[in-house]
């Protein structure tokens, strides 16, 4: 386990040791500046951790890490996980800048945890170069990439059976379990879940309608037929004694949404 400059274990490393669910907000970093970033993050303390998320690598490469970090020096909450930037991974050189700085971000942030897109492609295009440029640099720094889930099979790893499987292979990769991203029904889902929970890290939570057109959805939404009865999904992720983040993350229109619902779920959940 990887210790802090200061020598005390990190936030995201304390947490997961012991068996507690943590509630945390994705929170974008706002790269075309058309929000106050300390406000934005600052909004959350009551919950205590945000994920951080970046999409356009080109404007994440030229944004500066001070002004990333600098909320989390000011206000009291911790990054639960770093959300990768979204863009091909088979742009290599890209895929390389990218995360040198995002691993820079995350020993700042004193968090273990990185998100990542399976972009379109297939995974034997940066096999070699993942084994020999990121495999290390995870091993070294006590970092993990946490692959989020999406169904398609025109995506690297072509589809969420062969990610479970190459995670339960690859000691510095796990899984993020985004359930708007899977079209399962519930009991499957569940099922999914007590397979795989060695290797899911983080949840990204939400719901969908039961067609999944509709998604990233309020846990809660009840203007339409939901597919997800939440309360029972994490009754069963308490039960198992799930230890780990499950982010909530709702489309712009829901964000308002996000304060209340979030403090909902850690008064009945966090232990």
């Amino acid at each position: 386990m990887k210790e802090s400059p200061g020598g005390a274990f990190s936030f995201c490393e304390v947490k997961i040791q012991g068996y507690i669910m943590k509630f945390s907000i994705r929170t974008s970093y706002p790269e075309n500046e058309k929000y106050n970033w300390f406000e934005a993050v600052r909004a959350y303390e009551e919950i205590g951790s945000v994920e951080v998320a970046f999409l356009d690598p080109e404007l994440f490469l030229a944004v500066n890490e001070k002004d990333i970090i600098m909320p989390f020096e000011r206000a009291d909450v911790k990054a639960s996980s770093i959300h990768f930037a979204q863009f091909n991974l088979s742009k290599l050189d890209l895929f390389l800048k990218v995360f040198s700085k995002t691993v820079r971000i995350a020993e700042l942030l004193n968090c273990n945890h990185i998100v990542i897109h399976p972009s379109m492609g297939r995974y034997d295009q940066i096999r070699s170069f993942v084994n020999e440029k990121i495999d290390p640099v995870l091993k070294r720094e006590g970092l993990y990439l946490c692959w989020e889930t999406f169904e398609s099979k025109r995506r690297i790893f072509g589809g969420i059976n062969n990610m479970f499987e190459f995670c339960k292979n690859n000691n510095f990769h796990h899984i993020c379990y985004d359930f708007s991203h899977v079209h399962k029904e519930q009991e499957e889902i569940l099922g999914d879940i007590k397979e795989n929970i060695d290797i899911i890290k983080i949840f990204h939570l939400s719901n969908r309608t039961q067609d999944s057109i509709k998604q990233h959805y309020p846990v809660y939404y009840t203007e339409e037929k939901a597919a997800l009865d939440f309360d029972k999904v994490l009754s069963f992720l308490r039960k198992i004694k799930y230890k780990g983040h499950l982010v909530l993350e709702y489309l712009p229109q829901f964000h308002s949404q996000l304060l209340p619902d979030g403090m909902k779920l850690k008064n009945l959940y966090e232990e």
